[in-house]
């Protein structure tokens, strides 16, 4: 498939591949500490960064952040912006996991103020049990087959739709790994992503990421998935440019090693080779 973009339309969506919206630190489950992802930044010659913790739940997880910890968290980025600042913009911020049953919890933490809130779907809950979307192939299969029945047209109608219930909160600035669903979607794929159903979904989920102003990010950590891939594809990147929607780069780095990695490649992210 050849890219319908156009060279205006390329001109009118900039994309700063000096800034990384999207990264984990040791308060969630990074590897390192916010002192060490920033002078990471730094070498690398990024100029701006969020460090974007996942959110605290009020059920245990391998991932979240602990509440009795937001303070602190803040607090350390305050002081890594006090003593780094002059050579980068910190920018505080949280991968919030949006859950609707959880609706509540998640307007206690927004209400924080944060610089920088990312939309993600990380997982689902039905009939109370937690059940993941973005974690290892077994637990996606877990997810498919008792959640879903097997359905996988159901499973990513639950997703999206949740993707567009975080959207119409107006809570967020950053739509995160829109796509990260078609994870374990690679060597054996349960469907085609030129399917009209899902396509539709992408659409509609497009259009109010449009009306409610998020941005969204081309995430580059699928590369190193199973997908294989950037997260989203490169024909949703391709329609969110077409209704403008503004594009922001983030590795979902949870070591400094990575931060940054990819960006090089937006080009070829943003578009399909001939």
């Amino acid at each position: 498939m050849k890219s319908t973009l156009t060279t205006e339309e390329k001109m009118m969506t900039p994309i700063d591949i000096f800034s990384d919206h999207h990264m984990h630190s040791t308060y969630s489950d990074g590897t390192d500490t916010i002192e060490t992802m920033v002078k990471s930044a730094i070498k690398k010659g990024l100029h701006t960064i969020a460090i974007t913790d996942h959110m605290p739940l009020p059920f245990k997880t391998r991932y979240a952040m602990d509440k009795q910890r937001l303070v602190a968290y803040r607090n350390e980025i305050d002081r890594v912006r006090q003593q780094y600042g002059h050579k980068l913009t910190i920018l505080t911020g949280l991968e919030i996991e949006y859950i609707p049953q959880i609706a509540t919890w998640i307007e206690d933490i927004v209400a924080m103020d944060w610089d920088v809130l990312i939309a993600s779907v990380h997982s689902i809950l039905v009939e109370g049990d937690h059940y993941m979307v973005n974690g290892n192939e077994q637990e996606f299969k877990k997810t498919l087959d008792h959640a879903f029945k097997g359905d996988i047209k159901a499973l990513y109608q639950q997703y999206y739709q949740t993707i567009q219930q975080a959207a119409a909160t107006q809570w967020f600035d950053i739509a995160g790994h829109l796509d990260v669903i078609k994870k374990h979607n690679g060597a054996n794929p349960s469907f085609d992503e030129t399917d009209s159903w899902h396509q539709t979904l992408i659409e509609q989920t497009l259009d109010l990421l449009k009306t409610h102003h998020l941005k969204m990010e081309i995430n580059t950590s699928g590369l190193n998935h199973p997908a294989k891939a950037a997260y989203p594809s490169p024909w949703i990147i391709r329609s969110a440019v077409k209704r403008g929607i503004p594009i922001v780069m983030g590795s979902d780095s949870h070591s400094p090693e990575t931060l940054g990695r990819y960006f090089d490649r937006i080009n070829g992210l943003m578009e399909n080779p001939e």
